[in-house]
């Protein structure tokens, strides 16, 4: 019985979000090495294996340990190179067949031709508009030095391109995100003609979701897309049905008079993210859970108000607050799915009420 804040999980929607990606990629002829860093789960990182994935990407070493130790073999760790953790580079660098490293800068290069132990590939970063982390398209100077510091590396390989291009995430519309990505193929294009045709990874799900034009990319690494959220959906890149993770929470208070509840379920269970929805600052959406273990569609004109937090305010219809009552619980599908699965850590399965971790 639910008792306290708990992820809930469809594994149906999850595995067909998993396999229309892994469909797209082969499709279009891209390796696909889907990013972990949103489920974080080796129990969930199995069903990828159910559709002939043997590569990951992962946001840490530390998550790159975890799922070494259950047996993946090739991972990139899609995070610029940190060069206080080189122990853990070379631990991780000698437990698996392939790690793949990200670096930013040439200063990580030097440090790691000086420290690094053991075999390892690299993808310089790429800043395709996103302006979080890499080299702009357009510093062809450095990059041609920094290629030439790796190449003369005696354990490091020069692996390609990598780009996560995060400007997709504040599209508002299919031909948006098509646009975006238009351009970033264009990027990437310039890129392989200017440097010998090296390898070009691009990692968002809204793009990799709606792009229907994938140019001279390579390979494709998202991770949001094996839950999406309502980010997504305002995004448009996948229906509020494609969601497979909502979180239950207990109903520990009513305010009929302003048609308010309270719900178990805070910051720190869905973080603080939140959209612009119907012209309101939301949350996250109420939903009702079901007698199937399922969820209904978000219920209308309800929203997540407000987080502290432990506490949750949920903004009632006049209906959902007549049917609501202490000790009841609703399911909120979150913003942004991978702070939440982050901050819970676990989930309870839709099919087999069995917790995964």
């Amino acid at each position: 019985m639910i008792s306290s804040p708990t992820l809930l999980i469809d594994p149906q929607k999850c595995k067909t979000n998993i396999r229309r990606m892994a469909e797209k990629a082969g499709n279009h002829g891209l390796a696909f090495k889907p990013h972990v860093k949103t489920h974080q789960s080796p129990v969930i990182g199995e069903w990828f294996r159910e559709f002939g994935i043997d590569a990951i990407t992962v946001s840490s070493f530390k998550m790159g340990h975890l799922f070494a130790d259950h047996g993946w073999r090739d991972i990139t760790v899609a995070f610029p190179v940190n060069i206080r953790e080189i122990d853990s580079i070379n631990t991780l660098a000698a437990k698996i067949n392939a790690i793949s490293l990200l670096v930013a800068n040439i200063e990580s290069v030097r440090f790691l031709r000086e420290h690094l132990t053991e075999p390892a590939q690299v993808y310089i970063e790429i800043d395709t508009g996103g302006e979080r982390s890499g080299f702009r398209p357009g510093q062809t100077d450095s990059i041609a030095r920094l290629i030439r510091f790796i190449k003369h590396s005696d354990l490091l390989t020069l692996k390609g391109f990598y780009s996560h291009p995060g400007h997709t995430y504040s599209a508002r519309s299919k031909n948006e995100i098509k646009a975006i990505y238009a351009d970033v193929v264009l990027q990437v294009q310039r890129l392989k003609n200017r440097f010998n045709n090296l390898t070009c990874c691009i990692g968002d799900t809204p793009g990799c979701t709606v792009a229907d034009d994938f140019g001279e990319i390579d390979e494709i690494s998202p991770g949001n897309f094996v839950f999406y959220d309502l980010m997504q959906v305002q995004a448009g890149a996948c229906t509020i049905e494609d969601i497979a993770v909502a979180l239950a929470a207990p109903v520990v208070a009513t305010y009929p008079q302003r048609n308010e509840c309270v719900i178990h379920g805070g910051a720190v269970h869905l973080s603080k993210e939140t959209l612009e929805w119907d012209r309101q600052t939301i949350y996250g959406l109420p939903v009702l859970l079901e007698e199937n273990n399922r969820w209904s569609q978000p219920v209308e004109n309800a929203f997540i108000k407000n987080l502290s937090q432990e506490h949750g305010i949920l903004k009632c219809s006049p209906p959902l607050m007549k049917k609501l009552h202490v000790g009841d619980i609703i399911g909120v599908l979150p913003v942004h799915s991978c702070l939440t699965a982050n901050l819970m850590k676990s989930y309870y399965s839709l099919e087999g009420d069995e917790l995964i971790t």
